[in-house]
């Protein structure tokens, strides 16, 4: 599973990058024993908050999957991992993006799969892809000797999607007849929108976001009846959920950090390019950095 478009040969999708959190480098399943960390390199990332951004949650939106990687080959994250450490995970769902499919193989759209446990939710739903990727990261920072290093200090988190006219022509509909629903929402933004956490608000930083990712393409506008998406709009280009309720990845995959947004760009605009779509998510992944280095990278 390789983006050969990118130029990158070689390099999983299921990726984490850097590898300053455990005592070994890290992909999915697979480690290399000879890379121990020194005191120092552990001390380092101690001191550090944590970053998560993610691409491939619905495996055929592929600007989230080329934006997670470019942001990675560019330099861009070498430059933020000065700040903080910087989980990427490129593709959550492979198997998705292999067949260009939104749902698992089971069906199963993984980003309502992410809920954690809780008293009045003891079994919450799980997809092979969710429950991998939730072990991973909940892994992080357990020493080989099975010591918690208390590495991890989860401060953001930044999904990266698409919302595209297949999902009005066939997700949606093939959702609405597997349930017996004859009346769905059918309304596709015409530009880039965030969906955020109506629970913990930040809209000062989605705002931030926002404005960025209007230099590389285009904001989506409130419906006339104030949504988008179907969903009650804050603003143009901005919803708010309660993300951990409904179990979306960035909610409840680091249900700890403070920051947690989902981006959502519209590749078959007419208005914008596959590049255009890839900028932007690149875009929003820097801003949300840069916001809070203005804000103190410290406020945990």
């Amino acid at each position: 599973l390789t983006p050969e478009k990118e130029g990158q040969k070689g390099l999983p999708l299921w990726a984490v990058m850097p590898t300053s959190f455990t005592s070994t480098a890290e992909t999915y399943g697979i480690t290399d024993s000879d890379s121990e960390l020194s005191d120092a390199e552990i001390a380092e990332a101690k001191s550090k908050p944590t970053v998560l951004i993610t691409g491939g949650t619905h495996g055929y939106e592929k600007s989230g999957v080329m934006g997670a990687l470019r942001f990675l080959t560019s330099g861009k994250a070498k430059k933020y991992s000065q700040f903080f450490n910087i989980v990427v995970i490129p593709c959550v769902s492979p198997w998705g993006y292999e067949k260009n499919e939104r749902w698992t193989a089971a069906a199963i759209d993984p980003n309502r799969s992410f809920g954690r446990a809780s008293p009045s939710s003891p079994e919450p739903l799980r997809t092979e892809e969710s429950t991998k990727l939730m072990a991973f990261l909940d892994g992080l920072g357990i020493g080989r000797d099975g010591s918690d290093r208390d590495v991890i200090k989860w401060l953001c988190h930044i999904d990266l999607h698409e919302t595209t006219d297949s999902d009005c022509q066939e997700f949606r509909p093939a959702k609405a007849a597997r349930e017996g629903l004859t009346d769905y929402d059918n309304h596709i933004p015409d530009g880039f929108y965030l969906v955020g956490d109506s629970v913990n608000n930040q809209s000062e930083w989605y705002n931030a976001i926002l404005n960025a990712v209007e230099g590389a393409t285009h904001i989506a506008e409130m419906e006339s009846d104030n949504t988008i998406s179907g969903y009650s709009a804050t603003s143009r280009g901005l919803i708010e959920v309660p993300c951990k309720e409904l179990g979306l990845c960035a909610g409840g995959a680091v249900p700890k950090a403070k920051y947690v947004a989902t981006t959502e760009v519209y590749p078959d605009s007419d208005r914008t390019t596959e590049e255009d779509c890839i900028n932007a998510q690149v875009e929003a992944i820097c801003a949300a950095h840069d916001f809070i280095l203005k804000k103190g990278v410290t406020l945990l």
